[in-house]
């Protein structure tokens, strides 16, 4: 620093020269205190995003998941298809008892499915087939053995359903044409037993018994006979007509009698007695009279017959 005064240089406080008090350094005037103004916070101002080309699909969370089975809807068929078809099939086991509902309730659910779009169509068309070739049966066989069977319900003692099957089956076998021919074998000729009277079988179904051959104007009585042979005359005579008592053994002890008595030769004669005439006077009292006995079917030259109410035996041979 120069001094002011002399102008040598100096580096103290005070001139080595002369003397004089070197000026002090002037320092930089302080600035002015300025207010505080606090910094404001630059304005957010949102900018959109330029459009992708691509639409954003967002990534959806995945979980883990317990895997199943699908859960099916139960199909819900037509009750009265149901009902039908189910009638159907015990009618098969209950001699056609439930056909005809099993019917009925087939042909109301053929039309009520349709009606309400709902399944068992094919429910109620096989419940028509069945029920319906039930009742075809039955009346065909109804047809053939009614005749038959009324009688022999109306004859019979039955303890049992299994009677009446078996009056049925009995039925349909005498529809046989070798059954026929077996009956015919003693019905086709007239027969006189040892005392000298005489029984006529004709071929409408009706006879005559005649207390002498010799003498047809008076003393006979007349209806309407059926006569049954081998196992269906012993099924009537140990089933139909049980009441009147002959048991196994009374067929045994018949069949000592005869060497050659075989199933076969078995005939039950049922006389149903309308009306006749004796000792001059006109008889309208009706009965029945029931036989049991043998046909020799070898030689064909003997008829035994046992009243089954008095047990007297009588001995045909061919007039």
């Amino acid at each position: 620093m120069r001094c002011p005064f002399c102008g040598a240089d100096n580096d103290g406080k005070f001139c080595s020269n002369c003397g004089t008090k070197m000026p002090q350094e002037q320092q930089a005037p302080a600035q002015p205190a300025q207010d505080y103004v606090p910094i404001q916070p630059a304005q957010y101002i949102p900018v959109e995003p330029e459009p992708s080309q691509q639409e954003y699909v967002p990534i959806q969370p995945t979980y883990a998941t317990r895997i199943t089975q699908p859960v099916q809807k139960r199909i819900k068929f037509n009750g009265w298809c149901n009902a039908g078809l189910a009638l159907s099939i015990i009618a098969w086991f209950t001699m056609g008892i439930t056909s005809p509902f099993g019917f009925i309730c087939s042909l109301i659910g053929l039309f009520d499915s349709a009606r309400k779009h709902q399944p068992g169509r094919g429910k109620a068309i096989a419940g028509l087939i069945m029920s319906g070739l039930i009742i075809f049966s039955l009346g065909t066989l109804a047809a053939v053995s009614y005749k038959d069977v009324k009688q022999v319900l109306e004859d019979g003692e039955f303890e049992s359903p299994v009677d009446i099957i078996q009056a049925i089956d009995d039925a349909l076998d005498r529809q046989d044409s070798d059954y026929k021919k077996k009956v015919d074998a003693v019905t086709v000729r007239d027969w006189v037993e040892q005392s000298g009277s005489l029984i006529t079988f004709n071929t409408d179904g009706t006879f005559k018994v005649y207390r002498s051959a010799s003498d047809k104007e008076d003393n006979y009585y007349y209806g309407k006979f059926r006569l049954y042979r081998g196992s269906d005359a012993y099924g009537q005579i140990t089933r139909t007509y049980r009441k009147y008592g002959i048991t196994n053994s009374d067929l045994q002890e018949l069949k000592k009698s005869f060497a050659t008595l075989k199933s076969d030769n078995y005939v039950c004669l049922v006389l149903d007695v309308e009306g006749g005439k004796m000792a001059g006077e006109t008889v309208n009292e009706a009965k029945k009279e029931v036989y049991y006995g043998y046909f020799d079917d070898d030689k064909k030259d003997q008829l035994v017959l046992v009243n089954m109410k008095n047990k007297l035996k009588t001995h045909y041979i061919p007039h």
